[in-house]
């Protein structure tokens, strides 16, 4: 696995253990500080502290021993909620939503309130003195406690929401809508498979090791390989599985080998796919849904309707902006670094016949994948409809060889070739 100091970072800071980690270390921290302050404002300030907030020593280390004792107890079920979900997400989801679940900010947040709350209250007793009343501490302690209990409610409300499917899958479509957007942001109205290749010194780039393509990240190489007239282009893009030793790039006109390092490093590697750069992958996700909902042994057809609605609403999106990722131009508008194009017709080709072959004899689901491809051919210009227009046709093939009714499958291909003539070109 191949990460940059930065990718590696990231991962650091997004993980279950970091963020809850350093919220609950930062009890420690508060609870001495506020110690202090409190000696500080005794010696000073003398009788600084209203009464309704004046507690004796005994009052004060009752409630730090309850208060740590129920923060340790709440903590250790939160992370059996945890534990079930990702049981739950694992079987009747998918195992590849797990990292989602993991990465839930809310969930990190409450652990974090409640290992606070614990270790604040236990650095609290400790610090307790027959000689010192700690007032300010308590009262402290007490908006500890306050806050974990209204971040627990929001846990279990986070958490009832998350193990319904339909809404899981809506912010699967949340995040992938933000990814067409990010995509959007850097695309060019350029092809990759439109490009030339330069003439000149070439050469071939291999992988260092093993894993998934994470991202391209052209910033430091686009800067090398204007520097030195090369080119790269890449034969994987984001989501792709490549071994140690594969050819992964073709680098021309650099015959020093100077941009080796940089075609590394801006290609990072992981042991799983994660959504960062990889536009396909909330693609992937709602398939996998869908795909798991259709089998015999889920049987949820409902589901997979509500994947394929949102697919149709991202693809949409990504077809009226004419998504085109995977050329990146320098600041003179060369291109430098170029990767395998994404656009609306690559994501579709990965979303609706993986469902189709799945909904063969399934004439809801059918239905709901011509009335999606409707949707998307109703709003595409007429040069951007014939990969939508020849998987209405396959439908149609499908249902036909389909062990449906044949007054079944009769209205199913009447709808889809209504479609057809209505949007179908002529040539088509």
């Amino acid at each position: 696995m191949v990460l940059t100091p930065f990718r590696r970072t990231i991962r650091v800071l997004r993980g279950f253990l970091t963020i809850p980690g350093a919220i609950s270390l930062s009890g420690l921290l508060v609870a001495i500080g506020i110690w202090h302050l409190e000696a500080y404002l005794r010696d000073a300030h003398a009788g600084l502290v209203p009464n309704f907030l004046v507690v004796q020593v005994e009052t004060a280390r009752a409630v730090f021993t309850v208060s740590a004792g129920a923060s340790m107890s709440a903590l250790v079920m939160v992370y059996s909620i945890v534990l079930l979900v990702y049981t739950m997400a694992a079987s009747a989801i998918g195992p590849r939503l797990l990292q989602r679940f993991g990465d839930d900010r809310v969930s990190q947040i409450a652990v974090g309130s409640l290992g606070a709350t614990f270790l604040y209250s236990l650095q609290s007793l400790w610090l307790t003195r027959n000689d010192a009343v700690p007032d300010l501490t308590v009262a402290v302690g007490a908006a500890y406690m306050v806050i974990s209990v209204l971040l627990l409610l929001l846990f279990v409300q986070r958490v009832s929401r998350r193990v319904s499917i339909d809404q899981e899958a809506a912010e699967i479509a949340r995040a992938l809508d933000h990814q067409v957007a990010d995509a959007l942001a850097r695309s060019t109205p350029i092809l990759s498979s439109e490009l030339v290749l330069p003439e000149g010194d070439e050469r071939t780039v291999s992988s260092p090791g093993d894993g998934y393509v994470d991202a391209i990240e052209p910033g430091q190489l686009l800067q090398a390989a204007q520097a030195v007239g090369a080119t790269v282009f890449y034969d994987v893009q984001p989501g792709d599985f490549v071994i140690a030793g594969e050819p992964v790039a073709t680098v021309f006109n650099d015959p020093d080998r100077t941009l080796d390092g940089h075609v590394i490093a801006a290609l990072p590697l992981l042991s799983v796919r994660t959504p960062e750069g990889d536009l396909r992958f909330s693609v992937n996700l709602l398939v996998e849904i869908a795909l798991r909902a259709l089998s015999p042994g889920v049987n949820d057809t409902f589901t997979a309707i509500a994947c394929v609605d949102r697919l149709s609403a991202a693809l949409a999106t990504a077809r009226a902006e004419r998504l085109s990722s995977g050329v990146y131009l320098d600041g003179d508008g060369v291109a430098r670094v170029v990767s395998p194009t994404t656009t609306a017709d690559t994501l579709f080709q990965e979303a609706f016949p993986p469902m189709r072959r799945a909904a063969r004899r399934n004439g809801l689901m059918s239905l709901a994948l011509q009335r999606a491809i409707a949707r998307m051919v109703a709003i595409a210009e007429p040069d951007q409809r014939e990969t939508m227009v020849a998987e209405l046709r396959l439908l149609a093939e499908e249902v036909e060889a389909s062990d449906q009714l044949p007054a079944d499958k009769k209205e199913l291909i009447g709808r889809i070739e209504n479609t057809l003539e209505q949007y179908a070109r002529p040539a088509d």
